[in-house]
């Protein structure tokens, strides 16, 4: 250990500054400088214990022995007889700055790993370094980067900001990898037509019809008129040759709603073949145990009705086999597909194929024609094979207007 001779403060072995009042430390069994310049410091050193400034002292030079008693002697220069060397005492720096006084220069501990390694010159010899200014020859610290930190990921569903690492949002629960896109399906080849006509309907729109001269607004306004005089003419050719049936067709179907339709009677039946006692004309006598049945092979066999008069058939009511009896009915061949053919008084036929259910009962089919003069039944289908008869239809019944 140092002991400072200025304040008594014990420093460690190798200091060079006392760490409590910041005096040069020597050690006693060194001989202190005496040789070359005197240090000095920016401010006069001041009194510990009055406060008032002091002279610096420097040093006398070395002598063999004590000054002789009758030599004569400077001011300010102490004998070296009869006690130790004075410390040198150099002043500091005047006004703020790294000086003695500055506040925690010389707490104890304070840069302690600094100061025990002495600063030295380029010969390798220590050099004598004042407290609190900073070295030349010792290389600053580096700073060093902080670590990146990761980034905290953000959650595409409730966007609030998560802590780095996390795959689950823990505020909404929903993943935070947001999902792939969807790459964009290739338009068909209408679709880009149509964007196209639409970007060029868009530019038209927004540049505007151009300024023309008046001579060509009049060949404009003629050929608009000519255009529209053109339309009206093609519109009553339509209407002329579509509008009666159109017409009457309109009238026809606001009557068959609106009007109740009416039994329809034929005034003469007849038929391709017939059984005795089983002839055409009782499918329109009213009562529907009896019945008309064809003779030898029943596919094709028809049966047929006239009307004195056109009139507009809307319904056909077939009741099959030889009566409402369960049993009677099974007994007998019964109709399984009919086809109904009307006749107008032009001419024209128009076919209706109809299925029927097999079993006992009126059965109601729509069949709409006008016109109609002439009504033929024809048989395509039964049910039931090897019965006698092969096949039966009980009554025929047709409503509609006349």
């Amino acid at each position: 250990m140092i002991t400072c001779a200025n304040c008594g403060a014990s420093n460690p072995d190798g200091r060079q500054f006392c760490a409590a009042c910041g005096e040069y430390l020597w050690d006693e069994g060194t001989a202190r400088p005496t040789s070359g310049p005197a240090v000095t410091r920016g401010r006069p050193e001041t009194d510990r214990a009055t406060d008032a400034p002091a002279d610096p002292v420097v040093p006398a030079p070395p002598g063999p022995g004590p000054s002789t008693a009758g030599g004569p002697s400077t001011a300010g220069t102490p004998s070296t007889a009869g006690g130790p060397s004075p410390v040198v005492r150099p002043p500091g720096p005047v006004g703020p700055g790294p000086g003695r006084d500055e506040p925690g220069r010389d707490e104890p501990g304070r840069d302690e790993a600094g100061r025990d390694e002495p600063v030295r010159a380029g010969d390798g010899t220590p050099q004598a370094l004042q407290p609190g200014l900073p070295s030349t020859t010792r290389e600053a610290p580096r700073p060093v980067d902080p670590a990146p930190r990761p980034p905290e990921p953000t959650c595409p569903h409730c966007g609030r900001i998560n802590p780095p690492g996390r795959r689950i949002c823990r505020f909404c629960g929903e993943s935070l990898t947001a999902p792939a896109a969807p790459e964009p399906e290739r338009a068909t080849w209408w679709e880009r037509l149509r964007d196209r006509w639409v970007r060029l309907w868009d530019r038209l729109r927004r540049r505007g019809p151009r300024r023309s001269a008046p001579k060509d607004r009049r060949a404009a306004g003629a050929a608009r008129r000519l255009l529209l005089v053109v339309l009206v003419l093609c519109l009553v050719g339509v209407l002329a040759v579509a509008g009666p049936p159109l017409v009457r067709r309109a009238v026809e179907a606001v009557r068959d709603h609106t009007e109740n339709p009416t039994s329809l009677v034929p005034a003469a039946m007849s038929a391709s073949s017939e059984r005795v006692g089983a002839g055409a004309a009782r499918l329109t006598d009213g009562a529907n145990n009896r019945y008309w049945a064809p003779v030898g092979t029943p596919a094709d066999a028809w049966v047929e009705g006239r009307f004195t008069e056109p009139v507009r058939l809307l319904t056909v009511i077939i009741t099959p086999g030889v009566g409402l009896r369960r049993q009677a009915f099974l007994e007998a061949g019964r109709p399984r597909g009919l086809t109904v053919v009307t006749v107008d008084a032009g001419g024209k036929q128009k076919k209706t194929d109809i299925e029927l259910r097999d079993e006992p009962g009126e059965q109601h089919f729509p069949v709409e024609a006008s016109n109609v003069v002439r009504i033929r039944l024809v048989v395509r289908s039964t049910y039931g094979t090897g019965l006698d008869p092969a096949v039966a239809i009980g009554e025929a019944e047709f409503f509609g207007r006349r």
